[in-house]
């Protein structure tokens, strides 16, 4: 039996296209991340826009590859419509600042397992934790049925009064809030993210700024003659490093990826040793509070690291799933 996650995203694509690196690789491996909600939020420098993430959506056509024997990935249909505007500008939650993306993330954490199974909504956060912080404080029960794993740093920069919010939060109400915080500030100075491009076999082929000619260019499908160019001729590189695969928000997925595909990690303790990084547990007052290991930087990225070739190999063999031209 395939592990499966429930999942809900919080993207600020419409910036850095290195969130729309990580869509495609939600959309691939949605058999085993079974999306419950896709927010378009606000980050740093980017234009919130819940079109533009179902844009990205259709331009992977994930139905060629359910066509060509994979009907397990979530369908297209039902992608487009898990979609919701979330927050366009940064601030603390307050009445009033409420949002379809909140909202929905509200309704998402409420639901029952669809599956029966009692599994935690875990909600990933690859912008700014606005839409995340608005919902706690409207509904803040919410707090015991979902897990919170948040790429932090310039994130953190866009909205620092939500992220504070959020951390007030654990600290005065609800200590047992489950929440890693990857990318303590300041910036740059564990960053354990970056590792997912920064580190690790960096080798012809398989480097940030080679991986995409050689993997990616050429595969996938025109969606139909719905577009001119296929899918892997889409995939955009990330504006910094220049050119490159950067993905900096997919060690969020990576952590639940690596239990269920190679067996390494362990998504119920982020202190072990997995594809999305190692983190420590500063605070015993705040038992499900993990950050970013005390340690300089190249030694919390090399913890994402030592997985690169694996969860590249993994992916690899998803973008081998579409129809050959």
């Amino acid at each position: 039996m395939t592990i499966t996650h429930r999942v809900l995203v919080s993207t600020d694509l419409g910036g850095d296209p290195d969130d729309i690196q990580s869509l495609y690789r939600l959309v691939h491996f949605s058999d085993i991340l079974r999306i419950e909600g896709i927010l378009s939020t606000t980050g740093p420098g980017s234009i919130p826009s819940a079109d533009n993430v179902r844009h990205w959506i259709r331009r992977v056509d994930v139905e060629a590859i359910r066509a060509n024997g994979h009907p397990e990935l979530m369908d297209e249909p039902t992608l487009l419509e898990l979609v919701r505007q979330g927050a366009t500008t940064s601030g603390a939650p307050a009445h009033g600042r409420a949002t379809a993306g909140s909202e929905w993330l509200i309704e998402c954490a409420r639901s029952e397992d669809p599956e029966g199974l009692d599994r935690p909504l875990w909600v990933l956060v690859w912008g700014s934790i606005t839409d995340v912080a608005q919902a706690l404080h409207d509904a803040p029960a919410i707090a015991d049925r979902i897990r919170i794993n948040y790429v932090g740093a310039s994130n953190t920069e866009g909205d620092p009064a939500s992220r504070d919010w959020v951390y007030r939060f654990m600290a005065d109400r609800f200590p047992t809030l489950w929440w890693i915080e990857d990318g303590v500030m300041p910036k740059f100075a564990h960053d354990t993210f970056r590792g997912v491009y920064q580190a690790g076999d960096q080798s012809e082929g398989w480097g940030y700024d080679t991986f995409i000619p050689t993997h990616i260019r050429g595969r996938g499908t025109d969606h139909g003659g719905l577009f001119a160019e296929r899918t892997g001729d889409a995939f955009p590189t990330a504006d910094w490093p220049a050119n490159s695969l950067k993905e900096g928000d997919s060690p969020t997925m990576l952590h639940l990826l690596g239990p269920a595909l190679d067996g390494v990690g362990d998504v119920d303790d982020p202190t072990a040793q997995g594809w999305g990084g190692r983190f420590g547990r500063p605070f015993p007052r705040y038992p499900n509070y993990y950050c970013d290991l005390d340690a300089p930087p190249e030694v919390c990225q090399e913890t994402i690291g030592r997985w690169r070739r694996r969860f590249l190999e993994a992916w690899i063999e998803r973008w081998g799933w579409y129809p050959e031209a």
